[in-house]
């Protein structure tokens, strides 16, 4: 085995050429200001993408629900949530339009457990999207990630704190967000592969929902 092959298979080299396979398919924000700005016209499928904000409850969930209840409404497969640091409300996320009988919660201590776990849960065939809260993880970790994504196209959302927003990472999208009030949420995109992405750009998005989750 060449250096090269050694270096990708341990995570320490990323190739374009994955990306470029898989780059077309996205499944809509649900917001048309944010659509516009994102490659494709929405999340990445058979990606990471990385949402980072200062403490949880920042808005981050309602700018990813609007997704997982149209993948929801295409086919009945589980939804996994990963150390959610809150107990999702089955009400708040019946108003968004997701079944909460198809959402799957697990709890992991060990961050060897997590990694395993958003890596089964995209592997297995049984989900059609992985939401997890996650702290640190290195570049093999994510890259690890990033394969099991890949493997089913499927949408992986990894929650994490704002302070690994300058931290090296493989995912296709980064943002981070802050909310500007109850209607509003400010973003920046960080990092948005195959597109430009302007410096300190700062995008408003509206928040049409009242529910809380």
């Amino acid at each position: 085995m060449d250096l090269l092959q050694t270096l990708t298979d341990s995570g320490q080299v990323w190739s374009g050429n994955s990306w470029l396979r898989h780059s077309t398919r996205t499944c809509s924000t649900g917001y048309p200001s944010l659509d516009a700005e994102l490659p494709g016209g929405g999340w990445p499928l058979g990606a990471i993408t990385e949402v980072l904000c200062s403490h949880p409850g920042q808005g981050e969930l309602r700018l990813i629900l609007p997704c997982l209840a149209k993948l929801g409404q295409q086919d009945d497969r589980w939804q996994f949530w990963l150390n959610p640091p809150y107990q999702p409300h089955g009400l708040g996320l019946l108003h968004w339009g997701l079944q909460p009988e198809r959402q799957l919660i697990v709890r992991c201590e060990r961050s060897d457990d997590l990694l395993w776990s958003i890596e089964q849960a995209l592997l297995s065939g049984g989900s059609n999207a992985v939401i997890a809260w996650a702290e640190a993880l290195n570049k093999a970790q994510l890259r690890r990630i990033q394969l099991a994504a890949e493997k089913n196209l499927l949408p992986v959302f990894l929650l994490r704190p704002l302070r690994y927003q300058d931290a090296p990472s493989t995912a296709a999208l980064r943002l981070s967000l802050y909310n500007q009030g109850r209607n509003q949420l400010c973003l920046h995109i960080l990092k948005s592969r195959g597109a430009w992405v302007r410096e300190q750009q700062i995008l408003p998005v509206p928040l049409f929902h009242d529910a809380e989750c």
